[in-house]
């Protein structure tokens, strides 16, 4: 349930920034040159200021700026493309790309830190006994998670939102538009204020999770078998010893 408060910022903010005219070249830049350096960056990162368990530490602490800090830095981004894109001059371009840099790098640097905390756990609750079957086993399950959110705020937001009635200017040739409703910015504060009834409310749940001993996440199957093999050897030796006296 984690994801839902940031589902309009991890699906809709590109889409809605090329709605204002940011160009596609642009969004397809960010990646190779500021998202992937910093997922490679952060985790080396991580692991030399957080220490001990990183589900009730860097994970709760990537979230709580997630649905906050990213969120404002978000809606800064939406409001430079729209209203500084087409401004030339030098302090105009500077605060486009700043508010465009900012809300990509400060979104790809959460979202990394939360993902390699989740791997992290992980890996040090897997059950030895069935290795990689259970690793798969809890990333499904987390990816089912992450999936259903995205669906559900794109919905939200195409019912939510009123187009606006535009109409041709015959005496400039330019589209005059008028009313309508963007439903991001509104869905935006109560996504963000959503998130942070779910630190609220989850977060305890969270650490307490994160507390259980490595024991609590083992099938213990070995066990089982072992504890099998040891029955059924008495029982054999049960049987024999009678005859054998």
């Amino acid at each position: 349930t984690y994801r839902l408060p940031t589902a309009l910022s991890d699906n809709v903010k590109f889409l809605k920034a090329v709605e204002y005219g940011m160009s596609k070249q642009t969004t397809a830049l960010l990646s190779p040159t500021l998202i992937l350096p910093l997922g490679i960056i952060v985790p080396i990162v991580a692991a030399k200021v957080w220490h001990g368990n990183p589900l009730a530490g860097q994970f709760m602490d990537a979230y709580k700026v997630r649905v906050t800090l990213v969120a404002l830095f978000d809606v800064a981004m939406l409001l430079a493309v729209r209203y500084l894109r087409d401004n030339h001059d030098i302090s105009s371009q500077m605060l486009f790309w700043a508010a465009v840099i900012g809300s990509t790098g400060l979104q790809a640097i959460v979202h990394s830190l939360q993902f390699n905390a989740q791997m992290t756990f992980f890996a040090h609750r897997v059950d030895p006994a069935i290795g990689g079957s259970y690793m798969t086993l809890l990333n499904t399950a987390a990816n089912l998670g992450g999936t259903w959110p995205s669906s559900f705020v794109m919905l939200l937001v195409g019912q939510l939102t009123v187009p606006p009635d535009c109409v041709l200017d015959e005496a400039t040739g330019k589209e005059i538009c008028t009313g309508g409703r963007d439903a991001y910015f509104p869905l935006q504060a109560l996504l963000s204020i959503l998130g942070c009834l779910w630190i609220w409310t989850m977060g305890p749940r969270v650490r307490k999770l994160a507390a259980l001993p490595d024991d609590s996440w083992r099938t213990h199957i070995n066990d089982d078998d072992f504890v099998g093999a040891e029955m059924g050897s008495s029982s054999m030796q049960t049987k024999i010893d009678p005859k054998s006296e």
